[in-house]
């Protein structure tokens, strides 16, 4: 009787070692991305959170859960309807607890984007940095429980909007600058051209003619001069070869 229950004993203790293991060796990443690291006041934004880098066995996950911390004095409150499931995840969130827990009736085995949270700016909040973290993460299938480190993200309070508005200003009256003065010398241009005589455009012809003339010939004869070079090049490659060859046939039939 004690050799039954010590080989009962045994067994249990294998088998807790070898799901213990298996456990430990299942991994996965969870990262946190903004739509922005720099948002004004009372302005939404939203984080997104995706798992990367499933070592998480043969049957996936379906399951994962985490706390969802933010600072309330940069951010408006979170509530259920902030928080939005992506690619078939369905999330539930606690505000008490502060706990999201997203589901999926698949088993996803390679890196997917899970939920997405949407969050507001205080006003009065200008210059200040709020953290959004994800913690204490949890995936989980029919077999096991696997954890992955926590992850944060920080956000800036700043009057982007009204510094790209007046950046745009700056650049629509600078292009207006450029599109007048273009056209002052296109007038000016043309005005000089009318006023030329026949034999003057003639002779201004004749000259640009001889320019295109002068520049394209020597890089026409230089590129000649350049693939002959490679022809020369390869021919003395070729019979190199063919005396290395020769002189290599030589030695094999003194060598037999």
């Amino acid at each position: 009787m004690k050799k039954k229950i010590l080989k009962i004993t045994t067994i249990m203790i294998m088998f807790t070692l070898v799901y213990v293991s298996i456990v430990n060796a299942l991994s996965f990443t969870a990262t946190i991305t903004p739509s922005s690291t720099t948002v004004a006041e009372s302005t939404e934004f939203t984080v997104k959170i995706k798992v990367s880098n499933l070592d998480v066995g043969t049957n996936g996950i379906n399951s994962l859960s985490g706390y969802l911390k933010y600072d309330k004095d940069v951010f408006e409150t979170i509530t259920d309807s902030s928080i939005d499931g992506l690619n078939g995840w369905s999330p539930a969130y606690s505000a008490d607890s502060e706990k999201v827990t997203v589901t999926k009736p698949t088993f996803v085995k390679s890196e997917e984007e899970v939920f997405q949270v949407t969050l507001k700016t205080k006003t009065g909040v200008s210059g200040k940095t709020g953290k959004i973290e994800f913690t204490n993460i949890v995936a989980s299938n029919t077999d096991a429980e696997i954890q992955a480190p926590n992850v944060s993200t920080e956000i800036t309070v700043g009057n982007v909007s009204e510094n790209v508005l007046n950046t745009t200003g700056n650049n629509t009256i600078g292009l207006s600058n450029v599109i007048n003065n273009t056209a002052n010398k296109t007038n000016t241009i043309i005005t000089n051209n009318t006023t030329n005589t026949n034999t003057n455009k003639t002779t201004n012809n004749t000259s640009a003619i001889s320019s295109v003339v002068n520049n394209t010939t020597p890089n026409e004869i230089t590129y000649a001069g350049a693939e002959d070079s490679i022809i020369y090049i390869m021919g003395a490659i070729i019979v190199l070869a063919l005396v290395f060859y020769i002189k290599f046939e030589k030695v094999n039939k003194e060598i037999k």
